[in-house]
């Protein structure tokens, strides 16, 4: 195996592994609080970690769809053209998606920084730019993926399980 073919495959099990754990632990969180107010008020930091938790897993969601090349498409032409300019639309579709990507990625590393410069805690202590963090990184690996669609099928991971 490549050795970019095998970094690609564990990056993918990594985002896999992520989604997993956010995952289930969103499922065990929201059991918790619904067990916390059957008897009475839970901890107030649950909530927050939860809007959290739900922000961090529906961006990791996007980032594996990405990878699956199941994301939304608004690429009608490309779709419908068949040959070479079908390969060349798909190809100035990927490469845009990329440039967005990478904008928002640099967009969102600004935020991060702007946050971390305020101070503000979104609980307990933790710093609100924590939940931020995820943001830059995941449009990063998004721009990846997306200029990864470029490439030949060799270069790209296997699809999940579903």
């Amino acid at each position: 195996m490549r050795p970019v073919s095998r970094f690609v495959r564990v990056v993918a099990r990594i985002e896999d592994g992520v989604l997993t754990v956010l995952g289930l632990g969103l499922l065990a969180a929201a059991a918790a609080q619904l067990g916390f107010r059957l008897y009475g008020s839970g901890p107030l930091w649950l909530d927050p970690l939860m809007r959290t938790g739900t922000l961090w897993l529906a961006l990791v969601g996007a980032l594996v769809a990405t990878r699956e090349r199941r994301q939304l498409h608004i690429d009608v032409l490309a779709r419908r053209l068949s040959g070479w300019m079908g390969h060349g639309a798909r190809i100035v579709v990927a490469l845009f998606t990329s440039a967005i990507c990478a904008v928002l990625a640099q967009a969102s590393w600004t935020l991060a920084q702007l946050e971390r410069e305020g101070g503000m805690e979104l609980f307990g202590g933790v710093p609100n730019w924590w939940a931020l963090a995820i943001l830059p990184a995941v449009f990063a690996l998004m721009a990846l993926h997306a200029l990864a669609h470029v490439l030949p099928p060799r270069f790209e991971p296997r699809k999940s399980a579903q």
